[in-house]
């Protein structure tokens, strides 16, 4: 019998009310294929857009040896950044709205035109880079809702939005053209403590193929980047979870920082 779409949606959204912990998918709502999945996606988006907000750009997941390594997974995956999940800066969180909170640290673009469907073939490096107009520091804020990792598969981040619970932007570097975006280092720190460091271009070689990805794989879904979006290319180091309580600094060379306040229930 066919998966149902809706009632896996249905099932995800009564998880993000309740924040459940879910170490691993029911195979009851384990899809055969890829497509589906996404489709799945879609029908778990439209039901919290009320609450969060609109799409307004796509993070990239499972893109860099780090988070290989750490999840298992090697394919591309997208999901939705939705508006009101998206800061600037700084910003605080609370522990008791989140099941699992992880950071992942990446260089966030912006389009400056809506990107039309690829013709004749796919977009490259080269030709996407036409349509970035910023390029800062970011932190992914990931809620994988518990999951174990041994058993983790590509399939339940796509549903699942990407984990993506939010994005941290730092402010805008007017000359971030100068910089070598494919050779920069950044770190995470917890509490004044540098927990990880990473390379920008462990990324698919360079954020600029993240784009040219996601571009791409949002075409065959019928769908496009439009102006001002927001990418998330994809973290350079594995995700960090952090500490309740704590403060989270991430850095990239020349693009600059933020800082994420996770605090413990008044």
């Amino acid at each position: 019998m066919a998966l149902n779409v809706n009632k896996v949606a249905n099932w995800l959204y009564s998880v993000e009310k309740a924040r459940a912990v879910v170490g691993w998918w029911p195979a009851q709502y384990m899809p055969e294929d890829e497509r589906t999945a996404y489709k799945i996606q879609d029908a778990f988006l439209k039901k919290i857009i009320a609450k969060q907000g609109p799409v307004v750009g796509y993070k990239i997941g499972l893109t860099a040896p780090q988070i290989w390594e750490q999840t298992g997974l090697r394919s591309p995956a997208y999901g939705p950044i939705r508006k009101r999940r998206v800061f600037e800066g700084k910003t605080s969180v609370r522990a008791d709205r989140w099941t699992r909170l992880g950071v992942e640290l990446e260089i966030i673009l912006t389009v400056n035109a809506d990107v039309p469907k690829p013709k004749g073939k796919p977009y490259d490096k080269d030709t996407i880079a036409p349509y970035v107009d910023s390029a800062r520091a970011g932190f992914e804020l990931i809620e994988d809702r518990g999951a174990d990792y041994s058993r983790l598969t590509a399939f339940a981040l796509i549903m699942d939005l990407g984990w993506n619970g939010g994005s941290l932007l730092a402010k805008p570097n007017k000359n971030w053209r100068n910089l070598d975006l494919g050779n920069l280092e950044g770190s995470i720190s917890f509490d004044g403590k540098v927990v990880r460091t990473g390379h920008s271009g462990d990324v698919m070689g360079h954020c600029y193929n993240s784009l040219a990805w996601v571009a791409n794989k949002l075409a065959e879904h019928g769908k496009t980047l439009k102006k001002g979006m927001i990418v998330s290319t994809g973290s350079m180091v594995a995700c960090q979870f952090v500490p309740p309580g704590s403060t989270a600094v991430g850095r990239i060379e020349g693009l600059g920082e933020v800082t994420l306040k996770y605090e413990l229930p008044k």
